[in-house]
């Protein structure tokens, strides 16, 4: 655009200067030829044509200058429109476009700074919402290992140390309700045979403890409790062939035809209700026993052996002495002394009553606790 207006104003300056040179050669050619005129004409001193030259110079000069001074109005007005009125445009349009670009940017920030908020929420709301399906998801699959792992056969590990543990607890209850050691020293024995084949170095407290307890065990003295169980049951079935004595009555024979007085009745029915035996000095005076309490003697004496039988199973000695007791008294008291099974049978009695059911056993729960408590570390 600015090249197109130079080259439109170049050809008017160029025309004016055309125009002032060519008044101005105009005038120099006619003033010479005036001049020569002049000089032509006799008599004229050389000064006139002097100053005509003079002038004409003058006014060639004056031209020249008038022809600048329009170049430079017109170069000046060239520039004036051409290029301040443009750029003056171009300096209020540069303004308001920075206005409106400071404008533009503060929008551009504001919606920025929306749009960040709005990013920061959702992100946030998104990271809450994976959490809590991560979550989800990490529960659903340790709850899935778990069920697998629960629902997978165990490994012989965990058979054997749980058919440790088992024989462990029932070695404990032989001890504590059955008072049978030797049942659990065999329990024991059969625990730490299976703590040896695993081989495992993680047991060794739980061995070390097992073979105190299985030392102890050995040195509790051992009573035969099945053979003092079976001498019992052989005292039972001797009590229904006990000879107990029973009363003898005589039976009165009547004579036919012979009518016996009031007085003869009355005394016969009274020696009915008394009976006389003779009793050696060193027994005591006992009444025989009718048949239906000889029944009822030999159940008591049955119930008495079976309950001593039980507190032999059970190590009560207080119980078994005074169920045996209780035997013996019953036997002296309504049997007879001299008969050799009676005496057979209080010679048995005799010598239950010397055995101890009772003896110190020791406490072997220590081995169970330790693998109890390894068992729940492991788990």
């Amino acid at each position: 655009m600015t090249d197109h207006k130079d080259g439109d104003a170049t050809p008017g300056s160029r025309l004016v200067q055309q125009k002032l040179l060519s008044g101005s050669v105009q005038e120099a050619k006619n003033a010479p030829s005036g001049a020569a005129d002049e000089t032509a004409e006799p008599g004229e001193p050389p000064q006139s044509s002097r100053q005509a030259k003079a002038s004409g110079r003058g006014l060639l000069v004056l031209t020249f200058i008038f022809a600048l001074t329009a170049l430079a109005g017109v170069g000046y007005l060239f520039y004036a429109l051409v290029y301040l009125q443009p750029i003056v445009a171009m300096e209020r349009q540069s303004v308001e476009l920075a206005a409106d670009l400071r404008e533009f940017r503060v929008q551009v920030q504001d919606q920025l700074n929306e749009s960040a908020e709005h990013t920061r929420s959702v992100i946030a709301a998104s990271t809450v919402e994976q959490t809590q399906q991560l979550a989800a998801n990490e529960a659903a699959v340790i709850k899935s290992l778990n069920a697998a792992l629960n629902g997978a056969p165990p490994s012989q590990r965990v058979w054997k140390l749980a058919e440790a543990e088992y024989l462990l607890r029932i070695a404990n209850h032989r001890v504590l309700m059955e008072q049978d050691s030797a049942g659990a020293l065999m329990l024991l024995e059969a625990a730490d045979q299976i703590f040896a084949e695993l081989d495992d170095f993680a047991l060794f407290e739980v061995r070390a403890s097992l073979s105190d307890e299985i030392v102890a065990l050995r040195q509790v003295r051992r009573n035969d409790l099945q053979g003092l169980y079976l001498r019992l049951e052989s005292l039972k079935a001797q009590v229904d062939t006990l000879p107990l004595p029973q009363p003898k009555y005589i039976q009165v024979q009547q004579s036919d035809g012979v009518t016996e007085s009031v007085w003869t009745q009355l005394i016969e029915a009274l020696q009915g209700f008394v009976r006389v035996r003779s009793v050696q000095s060193q027994e005591a005076l006992q009444p025989f026993l009718a048949p239906q309490e000889g029944v009822y003697l030999q159940l008591n004496l049955y119930l008495a052996l079976e309950q001593a039988q039980l507190a032999a199973l059970k190590r009560q000695q207080s119980v078994f002495e005074h169920s045996l007791l209780n035997v013996r008294r019953w036997v002296v008291a309504h049997a007879d002394s001299e008969n050799a099974q009676i005496r057979l049978l209080l010679t048995e009695l005799d010598e239950l009553l010397l055995l101890e059911l009772e003896r110190p056993l020791p406490v072997i729960s220590g081995s169970l606790n330790r693998l109890l408590s390894l068992s729940g570390v492991s788990q």
